[in-house]
């Protein structure tokens, strides 16, 4: 039965955004005699989980790695991408992706029939997913269409609504996704072996429900402070262990590969290498993640990370330990943020060290740095707290904050505006005068 749901994620794949509606709603899919129900909303569930990991892993993940400075650019336009020259194109669909077949559209058709079937643990799961979906938006583009988004002619160009409001209605969804899924009952079946990363498990996705709580909370708290307790309280209820981390599994074959693999190995060859700075960073650290991460010459990805069954962690274990580690060191929990920042290192495994003060400060967030290797973590970080305080790779100029909304888009909802209309920053990411140890932010201009 894994094996079925894999050949059809993969079949999903193949499709593309844009591909999919037919492979979730299409002839017989639609119409299983024998369970019907079930048998769509698991199918709907199977695209929705691949979008899913297209937002956490594919094209706009190694973008933002090369603003990151985890990888760079190396030819084409990758090489401008290293430039911070993008514009509207670079996007390629990912933005009405967010609303389209496997985007919102599928996952309130799940919900809607999950809650008639009286499925609450299956109605939360596809709450969390809505939650993966539209924060991954809000992190890459901002301001967002949502309250009114899918109300067609009702409202036919339905407005942005600010960053900060999205992330808050988020929080709200998962709290709500988190009661739902604590009800048991014989109706509570949830999407069993469709589900490739926790098979349905309810302690599992309550986990990450209170994990994605956490990171969408700190990703407020350069304009709410006060947040921190808050973020506290959540990363302890989430994610601490490596065999919990939220993943994206490939069977290999084709149709079935690892994202990276399909961009770096099959399609662009060349496009994105391995950072040559953050190489040295491991080195210097004698830090087992350099052969973990990347070849001995250090010029590409390892073999492992490189292999089309590559299993992807998109959510892990090692970022909540650190959010946790980051948010009680804020609160004043000195020796809390040390236990935090050493259970994550022993993830690696890396010896226990003993930082106090700032230098505590710097470690959870350089480790953080490093574990949140191909996820969008870093860079969503670095607009937060300008660290590491990286150096633009153009002299002068500031890392780019935000992606433009798509042309397709816009050319469908009068309320997008222009490229030239549209913020270098959201207002919930303000540039940093300095990093958190009072040196000049060299990457973030006004």
């Amino acid at each position: 039965m894994a094996r079925m749901w894999k050949v059809l994620a993969g079949a999903a794949l193949l499709a593309g955004p844009m591909g999919c509606s037919d492979f979730l709603t299409g002839g017989e899919l639609s119409t299983d005699p024998n369970r019907p129900t079930a048998a769509t909303n698991r199918q709907l569930f199977v695209g929705v989980q691949t979008n899913v990991w297209q937002l956490h892993a594919s094209n706009l993940t190694r973008i933002v790695e090369i603003w990151a400075q985890h990888g760079t650019g190396n030819v084409q336009q990758y090489r401008d991408y290293a430039r911070y020259e993008i514009d509207e194109s670079v996007t390629n669909t990912q933005h009405s992706g967010l609303y389209g077949s496997g985007g919102l559209v599928d996952v309130r058709k799940l919900q809607e029939a999950t809650r008639a079937a009286g499925d609450s643990l299956f109605l939360g799961i596809a709450q969390v997913q809505e939650a993966m979906i539209m924060s991954a938006g809000a992190d890459f583009f901002g301001d967002l269409v949502y309250a009114d988004a899918l109300k067609g002619d009702e409202v036919p160009n339905p407005p942005l609504d600010p960053q900060l409001e999205v992330y808050d209605a988020l929080v709200t969804l998962l709290d709500e996704a988190i009661v739902n899924m604590s009800r048991t009952g014989p109706t509570n079946v949830g999407p069993g072996s469709a589900d490739l990363a926790y098979e349905g498990d309810r302690a599992l996705w309550t986990k990450l429900a209170h994990t994605l709580k956490a990171r969408i909370l700190l990703h407020t708290a350069e304009v709410r402070p006060t947040v921190y307790p808050q973020v506290l309280a959540e990363a302890r209820l989430g994610i601490t262990r490596a065999s919990e981390d939220f993943v994206a599994p490939f069977a290999g074959g084709a149709g079935e590969q690892n994202f990276w693999y399909q961009f770096t190995v099959v399609e662009r060859e060349g496009y994105w290498i391995p950072n040559a700075e953050f190489v040295r960073l491991l080195e210097t650290r004698a830090d087992p993640r350099r052969t973990q991460y990347f070849n001995a010459a250090g010029t590409n990805l390892s073999a492992d990370r490189l292999s089309p069954g590559f299993t992807q962690p998109l959510i892990m274990a090692a970022e909540n330990l650190l959010t946790w580690a980051e948010a009680a060191y804020r609160t004043g929990a000195t020796g809390e943020a040390l236990t935090q920042l050493n259970a994550a290192r022993a993830l690696v495994p890396l010896p226990a060290i003993s930082p106090a003060g700032a230098e505590l400060l710097r470690e959870i967030l350089l480790e953080k740095y490093i574990a949140t290797f191909q996820t969008n973590e870093a860079w969503n970080d670095y607009k937060r707290t300008c660290f590491p305080n990286l150096t633009p790779a153009v002299a002068g100029a500031s890392i780019t904050a935000r992606f433009y909304y798509d042309t397709a888009e816009r050319n469908t909802n009068s309320s997008i505006p222009s490229a030239d209309e549209q913020p270098a920053r959201n207002a919930n990411d303000p540039p940093n005068a300095t990093d958190p140890f009072g040196n000049a932010c060299l990457g973030q201009l006004p």
